[in-house]
């Protein structure tokens, strides 16, 4: 990559700032003794690559994602911007950005080297008409993410702007870094290309897509032609398939059928280090970003009922919940520890206090609450200990137990009261965190006109990172007194590999339980 002019790099940095400064509350990746090391050998460029994962992929199409789907994407769609290791915000398809001084837009700066794989060049042209698809789109689902966005205006064939009404769209840098980013080829768009089930040569990836059965089958080979990243790229192709049973993944890299997957229930987080001890496996492990916890529906049911929400709370006990990974889901009341958008005077309202739960339920004259969940995921066992601890505090809680690829989507729609789930990412910009689970896909806030002014304030990218994170404290206060969401703890996830793989120890988003496979590699041998 060029170097790139000073005032660009500057601009970059201030933009880098604040999401750089959560690097360290997402957890620095600690590999194991017995499968440290970036791998020994020489790369094998006709390697493929043998991959399990647990998240559903239902569609190819980057402005349709589904929840937890957009990494599968990355392989063959570049993106605006991405995400490092560290959870910094870096260069992709934009060198550099700059918001104006007055707020009124966002110019990127774009690379002049690219061409999507079925000749389009990639130009200002394409972001226009891909930022413009995926607001307009009717079944898009990263509308959201784009909804500062007022228009976007081609200055010249490699400077675009994402025009804003000032005061908005800080979001931007890191949304553009997952499926709203994501570059699909004009030409493809205007041609009616099936981009959900078979994209072909619409993106400008690494990878092209070969095979694709939704939830079952992923397989991508390597595009021809130079690609502009020689970081990425480096094998023949992948053969990716959904697993949802984490020791059936383990075992699979274990016995040699599969080359790297990820794990994060306790018996196979704990299993995996061991093998990576052992010198077996490459082991990496990392504290989620993600919190385990409760999302609840206020306007729902008993729910609605701000006691029966509270007594819910202190009800579960975080440590009891913690001993059912065998202490890999550490304890948290705050979905930002130890970064600037945390407030460190801040104490979370309700403790576990079972005396206090009682009374509660008994002051409301009892309550009767669904608990829904993944089953067979890592929230199956927390949902079971929580429906117990509700019982103790006098709430008649029922188990509802789903299949993984409907849970969150269901959720979203307004199908269930309450969910045990590990799927609250705190955004690298909260600005997301707030668009996404108070006022949007979650609409978790039942006054969200309330705190439309503080989320304003707070997410105005004019001013400095300390002003926007006193407007945050206030809306977490929010979030936790009216227990919209009860946090919990952060689990632990495990990448393993055989020794073979190169590049999976530093991965972009395994801290969300997610993954970026396209600078992955593997040895000769």
């Amino acid at each position: 990559m060029s170097r790139l002019p000073h005032h660009r790099r500057l601009a970059v940095a201030t933009s880098l700032l604040a999401t750089l400064a959560l690097g360290a509350c997402s957890g620095t990746p600690t590999s194991s003794p017995g499968a440290t090391g970036a791998g020994t050998g020489e790369i094998d460029p006709d390697a493929v690559l043998r991959v399990t994962a647990s998240s559903p992929f239902q569609n190819l199409d980057p402005a349709q994602p589904a929840p937890g789907g957009y990494p599968y994407l990355t392989l063959i769609y570049d993106r605006l911007t991405m995400v490092d290791s560290r959870d910094g915000i870096v260069p992709g398809l934009a060198t550099s950005w700059t918001y104006a001084k007055d707020g009124s837009h966002l110019e990127l700066a774009l690379r002049d080297d690219v061409t999507f794989h079925d000749g389009t060049p990639f130009d200002a042209t394409a972001v226009k008409v891909n930022i413009e698809r995926g607001q307009t789109l009717p079944t898009s689902t990263i509308k959201q993410d784009l909804a500062a966005v007022t228009g976007v205006t081609v200055v010249d064939a490699h400077t675009v702007r994402l025009n804003l009404t000032p005061g908005t769209g800080a979001v931007l840098p890191s949304a553009l870094a997952t499926a709203a980013g994501m570059m699909v080829s004009p030409k493809a768009i205007a041609d009616g290309v099936d981009l959900k089930r078979a994209p072909g040569n619409a993106g400008s990836g690494p990878y092209v897509a070969t095979e694709f059965v939704p939830n079952e089958k992923y397989v991508v080979k390597r595009a021809e032609g130079a690609y502009w990243d020689p970081n990425a790229g480096r094998l023949a192709g992948m053969e990716i398939t959904r697993v949802p049973e984490g020791a059936t993944r383990l075992n699979g890299v274990v016995s040699g059928q599969t080359d790297l997957s990820f794990v994060s229930s306790a018996n196979e987080v704990v299993q995996a280090r061991q093998l990576g001890e052992a010198g077996q496996l490459k082991v990496t492990t990392r504290p989620f970003r993600n919190v385990l916890g409760i999302l609840l529906r206020a306007d729902m049911g008993d729910l609605k009922d701000k006691r029966v929400r509270e007594a819910i709370a202190r009800s579960v006990d975080p440590a009891a919940i913690r001993a059912l990974f065998a202490d890999t889901c550490t304890p948290t009341r705050s979905i930002y520890p130890d970064s600037p958008w945390a407030d460190p005077a801040a104490t979370y309202p309700y403790e576990f206090d079972l005396a206090k739960a009682k009374a509660l339920i008994a002051e409301a004259g009892g309550a009767k609450v669904s608990i829904t969940f993944s089953a067979g995921t890592n929230t199956e066992q927390p949902a079971t200990a929580i429906q117990a601890a509700m019982a103790q505090a006098g709430i008649d809680a029922k188990l509802n137990p789903t299949p993984n690829s409907e849970t969150e989507a269901r959720f979203i729609a307004g199908d269930f009261e309450l969910e045990v789930s590990n799927t609250f990412n705190p955004r690298l910009d909260p600005a997301g965190t707030v668009d996404n689970y108070f006022t949007g896909n979650y609409k978790l806030a039942t006054d969200p006109g309330a705190i439309a002014p503080i989320a304003a304030r707070a997410a105005d990218p004019r001013s400095s990172v300390g002003e926007r994170a006193t407007q945050y404290h206030q809306l977490w206060e929010r979030l936790f007194t009216e227990a919209w969401f009860i946090p919990l703890c952060n689990l632990t996830s495990a990448t393993i590999a055989s020794p073979k793989v190169v590049g999976a120890e530093q991965l972009p988003w395994t801290n969300l339980g997610l993954f970026d496979l396209r600078t992955v590699a593997m040895t000769k041998g």
